[in-house]
């Protein structure tokens, strides 16, 4: 991931190197910042009893319990010392996929969690293409049955090509993208909601909603 970087005249994270009209300073190095974000989505996804937090129904938790339970409670707490609430912070404002939430002084995972929560969502009635990536080991099954959440509690797609290219490169295998009609979706009773900047999620993807497979 990039460099996060701070403007010394107004005060925001940015990732240039220049804002303002000034050079930035460095603020979190990219390889920290990769890091401390599988940390914190995994942590407001999957498990945050492993630091000693407890998300609201909705899923936020306040950003200062998850920095002291990053920093006294997680297993590897001694990698983890320098994270501050600017750091949580600069993290989710910057993430390329709006993976978080801030709202006053509480975060949340945006989405994918496994653990039960309520986020409140409108339908989404605009996006006509959505794509999943996967590997062509699971093709067989998945036009047989669609797509189900699995361990999450949603299946998740996106509306950009190139992201769902790089999901399926993490599955193994050779890699696939299926080519979801939307449309066909709403029809078929699938409520579809957007989670993230390109990110969007339902309850089940039916085969006959699956117009193609994409091999790349």
């Amino acid at each position: 991931m990039k460099d996060i970087r701070k403007c010394e005249i107004c005060g925001c994270f940015a990732e240039e190197l220049y804002h303002c009209g000034k050079k930035t300073t460095l603020f979190l190095d990219g390889r920290r910042r990769l890091k401390l974000s599988k940390l914190i989505s995994g942590l407001l996804r999957h498990y945050p009893e492993q630091i000693g937090i407890k998300l609201s129904e909705d899923g936020y938790v306040s950003i200062s319990d998850l920095v002291r339970g990053i920093r006294e409670r997680w297993k590897n707490k001694h990698l983890y010392q320098w994270v501050s609430e600017e750091h949580i912070i600069a993290l989710a404002q910057l993430d390329p996929k709006g993976r978080f939430e801030i709202r006053g002084n509480r975060i949340r995972a945006s989405y994918g969690h496994s653990i039960q929560v309520s986020v409140e969502r409108e339908p989404d009635r605009e996006v006509k293409i959505l794509y999943h990536g996967t590997s062509e080991s699971f093709i067989e099954s998945i036009m047989k049955e669609g797509l189900k959440p699995m361990k999450r509690q949603w299946v998740h797609l996106t509306s950009n090509f190139d992201d769902a290219v790089d999901v399926g490169k993490r599955k193994g295998g050779r890699t696939v993208v299926l080519v979801i009609n939307a449309e066909k979706l709403r029809k078929s009773g699938m409520e579809i909601y957007k989670a993230g900047k390109n990110v969007y999620l339902v309850k089940r993807v039916l085969p006959n909603c699956i117009e193609k497979v994409i091999r790349v």
